[in-house]
C-alpha cells in the first residue's frame, strides 16, 4: 500500500502550479495501483484551490504563512497525520522546508525543482533522504554539482496536453504577420528585449527594410507599467499590445504566425512547449531549458539572450521565409507530441516513483 502527499503552496496559477496539476492524476493512478491514495495539498484561498474547487477527488487545503509559524506548522502536522504518507513530493522551497519538519521518520522526501535557485540539504536529520525531481536536465546537473548524489537526482521534463487548436502560420500570404508571446510580466522574462527588437523590426536595419507586423503579449505582472512605457517610448502603441492573462493559452498562441520567447532564466518552460505544440515557428533565447527543447534550425531558432538585434534579425528571417518557418513549426509540433505529452510524463514519473520508493 502506497500513500503519497503531494504539496504545492503557491498563490497563483503559473507554470509551477500547472506542473503540480499535471502530476496529480499521475500520482493518483500510481498510488491506486499500489492500493493507496495520493493527496494533493494546496494553499487555502490560492488560485489553484479556487479553480479546482469542484475537483474529484478534492484537493486538500491548508494555510501557508511561513514554513515556521505555529498555524502553518500545525496544519501541516495534521495533514501528515491524516495521510500517513510513504512519500512527500513538494513543489517549491516553502512546502519542502515545511514538510521536512513534520514528515514521518520513514517517509521519502522529494522536491520538484523548477528553477536554478533551490535548497540542497547539507546536514540535519533528513540528510541523505531527499530526492530531487528536476524539470530540466540543467537543473539535474546543478543538483549534482551542489553535492546531491546522482542516484537521488531525477530528470522528468514538463509536458503539455495535445492542443485542440493548431496554428496555421502565414496563411493566405498574410502581409502583416502576427507575433505572439506569453508569460509573467517579470524582468527575467525579457519582454523589454522583445519590445526593443520589435522597434528595430519596424524601423529596418543592416539591409532589412521596415517590417509590418502586430504583436500581442499575454500575461500580467509587476512589469506592466514599465513595458507600457517602453511601448510608448518606441512609438509601438499601434502594433504591440499587452493583453493580460488568457484562459486558453494554446488558443491564443494558435492565432499567431511566430512565437517569441526572450527569457533570461527558465526551468523547462510550459509556454514554449505549448507554442511548439500548436505548430508555431519559435524564436527563443538560447538559455538552459529552451536549448534542451529546441534543435536550432530543425524545429526552432535560438538567439543570444538579452540581444534585441539578434532577436529582430531572427524574427525578420522567419517572416521573410514563411515556407521554412512553417516547416520549423511542423517539426516542433511533432517533437512535442512525441516526447512531451501526458503519456511521456506518466511513463517518466512512474519510473522515478518506483526508484524513490525502492521498487526498482
Amino acid at each position: 500500500m502506497t500513500a503519497i502527499l503531494h504539496a504545492m503552496l503557491g498563490k497563483g496559477l503559473g507554470g509551477l502550479e500547472q506542473v503540480f496539476l499535471d502530476y496529480q492524476p499521475v500520482l493518483e493512478a500510481y498510488a491506486a495501483r499500489h492500493g493507496g491514495t495520493a493527496t494533493g495539498l494546496v494553499r487555502a484561498g490560492g488560485k489553484v484551490a479556487l479553480q479546482q474547487s469542484g475537483r474529484v477527488p478534492p484537493l486538500a487545503t491548508m494555510p501557508a504563512y511561513t514554513d515556521w509559524d505555529p498555524v502553518t506548522l500545525g496544519a501541516a502536522r495534521r495533514i501528515v497525520q491524516a495521510t500517513a504518507p510513504d512519500l512527500i513530493l513538494s513543489h517549491g522551497q516553502r512546502p519542502a522546508r515545511l514538510m521536512a519538519k513534520v514528515a514521518p521518520p520513514g517517509a521519502v522526501l522529494a522536491i520538484c525543482v523548477h528553477k536554478p535557485v533551490f535548497d540542497v540539504e547539507a546536514s540535519g536529520p533528513h540528510f541523505g533522504r531527499t530526492h530531487y525531481v528536476c524539470v530540466g536536465r540543467h537543473l539535474a546537473d546543478l543538483a549534482i554539482e551542489r553535492g546531491v548524489p546522482a542516484q537521488r537526482v531525477h530528470f522528468v521534463p514538463n509536458a503539455v496536453k495535445p492542443p485542440t487548436t493548431v496554428a496555421t502560420p502565414f496563411r493566405d500570404g498574410v502581409c502583416s504577420p502576427r507575433i505572439v508571446a506569453a508569460g509573467r510580466l517579470h524582468p527575467k522574462k525579457g519582454f523589454d528585449v522583445l519590445i526593443a527588437a520589435l522597434a528595430l523590426l519596424r524601423n529596418g536595419w543592416e539591409g532589412f527594410g521596415g517590417q509590418a507586423f502586430d504583436c500581442e503579449i499575454a500575461g500580467e505582472g509587476d512589469e506592466r507599467a514599465k513595458l507600457e512605457g517602453l511601448i510608448a517610448k518606441h512609438n509601438l502603441g499601434g502594433r504591440v499590445r499587452l493583453v493580460g492573462w488568457r484562459g486558453d493559452v494554446s488558443g491564443f498562441l494558435a492565432t499567431g504566425d511566430v512565437f517569441a520567447f526572450p527569457s533570461y532564466q527558465e526551468g523547462f518552460p510550459l509556454v514554449l512547449l505549448e507554442a511548439m505544440a500548436v505548430g508555431l515557428p519559435v524564436v527563443s533565447a538560447a538559455i538552459p531549458g529552451p536549448v534542451e527543447m529546441i534543435e536550432a534550425g530543425a524545429d526552432g531558432v535560438l538567439v543570444p539572450p538579452g540581444d534585441p538585434a539578434a532577436l529582430a534579425q531572427a524574427l525578420a528571417g522567419l517572416i521573410a521565409t514563411p515556407q521554412k518557418a512553417c516547416a520549423l513549426g511542423v517539426a516542433a509540433r511533432a517533437k512535442v507530441l512525441a516526447d512531451y505529452g501526458p503519456q511521456s510524463l506518466q511513463r517518466r514519473l512512474d519510473a522515478v516513483l518506483d526508484l524513490m520508493l525502492g521498487r526498482t
